[in-house]
């Protein structure tokens, strides 16, 4: 059975779908991160990109600890697309509160080198 190409990039297209990630400060030590994903990618992509975008944004601003402050979520009912946003505190090494932070290396593990290099995820995959 042969395959037609351009229902390959269709499906391929559907299956990566797109995300768009907005940083907003809020305090020397606090920031948000909201993301818009399309429908494709579901609540739990859109998710994953805003925490994995939050993990990223922790090591840019020369940090390594972090948590999560607050978390809201929702899908918009006419064009499908999820929302999501986190509130995020970088917690210095050696404080009190960075025994039960999570470690933004950790979270983007062993290549997270080359997650900060490509920045915020684009798609949900």
């Amino acid at each position: 059975m042969k395959i037609d190409a351009a229902l390959v990039l269709v499906i391929g297209l559907a299956l990566s779908a797109c995300a768009q990630t907005n940083i907003q400060p809020m305090s020397k030590d606090t920031f948000k991160v909201s993301t818009v994903a399309a429908p494709a990618c579901g609540q739990n992509g859109a998710r994953n990109v805003t925490f994995r975008t939050a993990a990223i944004e922790v090591i840019r601003r020369g940090g390594d600890k972090f948590i999560i402050v607050g978390d809201t979520a929702n899908s918009e009912f006419w064009s499908g697309d999820h929302n999501q946003a986190m509130v995020v505190k970088v917690i210095p090494e050696g404080s009190a509160e960075a025994r039960n932070a999570l470690s933004a290396r950790e979270q983007l593990g062993p290549t997270w080198q080359e997650a900060l290099a490509k920045g915020a995820p684009v798609t949900c995959d």
